[in-house]
């Protein structure tokens, strides 16, 4: 389940702005449809710290969608702009992403738009974890969980006295999972910290893939995992005994 988004949407198209808008209501993104830069303003004004992203057309019957995304952008440097427009040549697109953040063509795939959305407000840094309410600090810069043990001096992962060997996405979850053992992180949270080790996109096939080979490293001998699926949610990993 993803978690919610807040996105300011400008598009003057009511047909195609009405079954956007439904389709991402759908997938949890809460919508705020005007149909020109004056509205689209007066919008921001009012509410502008609760957008997540702005969903833009280029073309607008009272001015041009580069510039009302400079003007966004003046407004609040770190917002996501996604251009959405039919123009697709290639000045077009180069243009455009001198200004925005990304840029999506029309006619699009709906579910190519979704984790367009998510992967921009990802990437903006608008989500955050919540706070650690358990860790156990039992050596110099470590943490324990049972058996499990992170050294964050040396990025090392353990499993009794073995040393585990994970790659760096399969490190950043076991480190995840350590700040918060017991609580429950969400899918979106997971791949939120993902994106921010190497830049790359990560979505939900790529985050199941990453999580069963750290599983398998982890629970290896295990009658049951010490990382439970929250189904529909996310997942916890258990306070494990000594």
């Amino acid at each position: 389940m993803q978690e919610s988004r807040n996105i300011l949407f400008i598009e003057d198209d009511d047909t195609l702005a009405m079954g956007t808008s439904y389709a991402l209501s759908r997938e949890g993104i809460d919508v705020t449809r005007v149909s020109d830069c004056a509205g689209a303003k007066a919008c921001w004004r009012k509410q502008g710290d609760q957008f997540d992203l702005v969903l833009l057309d280029v073309m607008l019957p009272d001015g041009d969608g580069f510039s009302l995304c400079e003007w966004f952008k003046g407004e609040r440097e770190d917002i996501p702009v996604i251009f959405l427009t039919a123009l697709e040549d290639e000045g077009n697109v180069v243009h455009g992403l001198q200004y925005g953040d990304d840029y999506v063509t029309k006619p699009f795939r709906t579910k190519e738009l979704i984790a367009r959305i998510y992967a921009n407000t990802r990437k903006a840094g608008r989500e955050k974890l919540p706070p650690v309410q358990k860790e156990t600090r039992a050596f110099n810069g470590g943490y324990n969980n049972g058996e499990l043990r992170l050294d964050e001096d040396t990025m090392s992962a353990y499993r009794g006295q073995e040393r585990m060997e994970l790659t760096l996405s399969e490190y950043r979850l076991f480190q995840v999972f350590m700040h918060h053992i017991g609580q429950i992180l969400t899918r979106e949270q997971l791949m939120e910290r993902l994106w921010s080790v190497d830049e790359a996109f990560v979505d939900d096939n790529t985050l199941s893939v990453y999580m069963r080979r750290l599983r398998q490293k982890l629970d290896a001998g295990r009658e049951t995992s010490c990382i439970t699926t929250i189904r529909g949610v996310g997942y916890r990993m258990e306070a494990l005994k000594e």
